[in-house]
């Protein structure tokens, strides 16, 4: 018996265009929820002066050494369409007992389009190559990023994280068939 891949091959190969585009478009299918009523918990955060910059290998130099909070987004620029974007991953970088920084954990993510260490990752920072804004904002340190993190998490429920929602919304989520 051959990989699952052998085995599919001659399917594969028999799609007609139409179909090979049916699932080329299905490939960039996300589901984004935005329920107005978590939108409430933005109140709980503390001020945060979020930067952006394009998430590229030259990007990382404009990233600060410090610990903060950090989101990728899918932005797709141009002057002829409105301002867009949508938050596929939420993060932080360092914590009251952890060094890490946001300049880190932005090369761990160069290294993961690289390398494939984290599948999912690696798809979401493949996929949207050359669209992707790494979103961040640094964080005192007289405060801890993990609470920050699981509010943005419990706010934005961005697809790409599967882990560190609040126990209730990973529940939730999972009572839906989301995660």
């Amino acid at each position: 018996m051959g990989t699952l891949l052998d085995l599919a091959s001659p399917s594969l190969t028999a799609m007609t265009p139409e179909q090979q585009l049916q699932a080329a478009l299905s490939k960039y299918s996300c589901q984004h929820i935005m329920y107005p009523p978590f939108l409430e918990r933005r109140k709980t955060l503390p001020d945060l002066n979020w930067k952006s910059v394009p998430f590229s290998a030259e990007s990382r130099s404009n990233v600060p050494r410090f610990r903060g909070v950090y989101a990728f987004a899918v932005a797709l620029s141009d002057s002829k369409l409105p301002t867009n974007s949508h938050i596929l991953y939420v993060g932080k970088a360092g914590d009251i007992s952890s060094e890490n920084t946001l300049w880190r954990r932005y090369y761990d993510y160069i290294v993961t389009e690289r390398k494939n260490d984290r599948p999912r990752i690696h798809e979401m920072l493949r996929q949207w190559q050359g669209h992707l804004v790494y979103h961040y904002a640094i964080i005192d340190d007289s405060m801890g990023t993990a609470e920050i993190e699981r509010t943005l998490l419990d706010i934005l429920v961005p697809p790409y994280n599967r882990g560190d929602f609040s126990p209730e919304l990973a529940s939730l989520l999972k009572g839906a068939n989301i995660l």
